[in-house]
This record gives C-alpha cells, structure tokens and sequence, in this order.
C-alpha cells in the first residue's frame, strides 16, 4: 500500500495531455491514408501527421514506467491487482464490446448479431485496444522490474536501454529491409527475454525522469526525436509512391523511429515544465484534465470512425487543415464524454 500520497508531477500531466492529443492526432490522421491516391498531395499530408504523432502511445508506456518505477511509489500487489489491473480490464472489456457492436453493425447492418456476436469478440482488442494488453503485461511483471531498476545505476539503466533496442526496436527497424534479414535473424537467436519488448520503454520513461542529464543529452536526443520522425515519413511516403499503395512497415511502435521520437518528447516536456515551479492553479488544471487522458483514448476513436463512415468532413479539400481540426474537436469531445462517464458509479472502471 502506498504509504504517503505522491507529489503531482506536472510535467508528467503536460505530457499525458500532450500524448492523448497526438493519438487523436494519429487516427484521424490514420482514417485518411486508405482514401487518396499515394502520389497525391493529401496523401503525403496525411503520412505527415500520422508519423508526427507516434511518439504518443510510446510516451504513454514511458510515463507509466516514471510512475509506478519512481522510488516514492511503494509498491502493493494486491492493490495493484486491485485498482490499476482490475480498471484496466473492465474498461477493456467494456469498450472492446462496444467498438465490436460498431465493427460488426458496419459489416453486417444488423443489430441483433451486432449485439450478441460482439460478445465473442471481446478478447480480440480492435483497432486502438491493445494497447490494454501491453500496459497489464507491463503491471504483471511490475514487481520484478521495480525491484530491478530500485539497484540499478544509471550506467547500468542505460546498457539496460542499449540492449534493449538491439534486441527490440533496431531489428524491428531493419526488418523492412532485406538486406538486413541476416542480422534480425542473429539477433532472435539470444531470445533473451528480460530486455526485450516494450518493458524498455517503461525503463526508459523511469531513467529520464530518475536522473538528471546534461545539455549535451537533450541537444542529441531532440535530433534523434527529429531524425526519427523524418526517417518515418520519407521512408513511407518514398516506398508507398514505388509500391503503389500505402507501405505502413516504417510506422511500427515498435521500430526505432518511434522509439526515438517518445524519448525525445518526454526529455523535452522534463527540461521544460519540469524545470519550472508552476503556480498551484495551474498544476492543479493540468492534473485534473491529466486524469481523463486514459478515456480520451478509450473513447476518441469511435468519434473518429463514425463522422468519417458518415462523410463528415470539415475542409475536406484542405487536408492540412481538416486532420488538425478533426483532431481538436474529436480530442474535446472525447474529454467532456470522459468527464461524464467519470461522473457516474461505473466511471472509475470505464475510464
């Protein structure tokens, strides 16, 4: 049990907000790949936003490491089955059934089988749900990487970190490529497990906030952020255009590029909020919009699929203008429908 409460961190808060509008960001962004043609405009203006934000659902993973990784979080098993596993599952299921009964209604136009065969299909995690899986494996395993990271040193995280992504995130990366086939290969022979998946994400988000670094570290993660970025663009726009039709390899959360992008975010809202006092009203607004992030994200991507099924599009010739603005109106609906779902019995165990 935890036995003092723990200081808001706002900086965390600012880049939780931050990270539920990139997701907002990304699908709707996402809904806009499959329509144009690969050599036109729109087209290029959508891969630009998709891979602009997917340093989100990496922050996300990196901001669950800081918390539940800091040492004045003491660590109760049962109340982690309790409260964070146990919320985490119902809302899962709650809203995997609801986004089923949508799938299968657009499908099947029939609301009797919608209703009962989405039952069935709860387990699967469409579209934007398994992110769920992903974060309770991470709670699973908490106890033992919390008592991993409680005796490391930070040379000892950060070959933690190096290990990690060349067993991760670089072959991930380097898959796309044939040439690399034998190196992947290589490298899956170790299957040394402890250090791999996305468990290096949520060390990384503990190592950033844990430590401190230096001008030099910032100055060379933000360039890797940017490369990050321009490697995922260029490369799927390029390969698309040969292809003949949209190549989403470049995209993986759990290439390097993304990987590299959520780091530089995150080291970047640290060294900037971080290092301000914020008056209390502020840190207080930024908590208390931080703690309906997780229903922004449960919720946004059915007010992302629905309006667009319905051809509801604002500037639909100005593509570079329509995904933002889609955006922003789906991210503040999504935060007021939160906010009321949190507002009755069953709210906390929905969002």
């Amino acid at each position: 049990m935890i036995e003092k409460k723990m200081k808001r961190i706002s900086y965390a808060d600012a880049a939780r907000i931050a990270a539920a509008g990139a997701v907002v960001l990304l699908h709707n962004a996402g809904v806009r790949l499959l329509g144009p043609d690969v050599g036109s405009g729109d087209f290029v203006w959508a891969v630009f936003f998709d891979a602009f934000a997917r340093w989100s659902v990496p922050l996300f993973i990196m901001l669950s490491g800081m918390l539940f990784l800091n040492k004045e979080k003491k660590l109760d098993i049962k109340r982690l089955y309790k409260k964070n596993i146990l919320r985490l599952v119902t809302a899962f299921v709650f809203w995997s059934y609801i986004y089923n009964v949508y799938l299968l209604f657009v499908e099947t136009r029939s609301v009797v089988y919608s209703l009962t065969r989405a039952f069935l299909k709860i387990p699967d995690g469409e579209l934007h749900l398994w992110y769920c899986y992903i974060i309770v494996g991470l709670y699973i395993a908490l106890p033992f990487i919390k008592r991993m990271t409680e005796n490391m040193t930070k040379r000892e995280t950060e070959y933690f970190l190096v290990l990690n992504i060349l067993l991760t995130f670089l072959p991930k990366t380097l898959e796309s490529f044939e040439i690399f086939a034998p190196f992947t290969e290589f490298i899956g022979k170790f299957e040394i497990m402890t250090a791999a998946g996305y468990v290096g994400l949520f060390v990384a988000g503990w190592y950033i906030d844990n430590f401190e670094h230096g001008r030099l570290f910032r100055v060379l993660s933000y360039l890797a952020a940017a490369a990050g970025f321009l490697y995922m663009f260029l490369m799927t726009v390029f390969v698309s255009r040969n292809a003949g039709a949209l190549d989403e390899s470049f995209m993986s959360f759990k290439g390097l590029p993304a990987y590299l992008m959520a780091f530089g975010v995150m080291t970047l809202f640290k060294s900037t909020i971080g290092q301000k006092e914020l008056k209390r009203r502020s840190a207080s607004n930024l908590a208390n919009y931080a703690k309906y992030m997780f229903g922004v994200y449960m919720i946004h991507e059915l007010l992302t699929l629905v309006p667009n099924a319905l051809g509801w599009v604002i500037l639909p010739n100005m593509i570079y203008l329509s995904i933002p603005i889609h955006a922003v109106i789906v991210f503040a609906v999504s935060l007021f429908a939160a906010a009321i779902i949190d507002l009755t019995p069953l709210g906390k165990y929905l969002i």
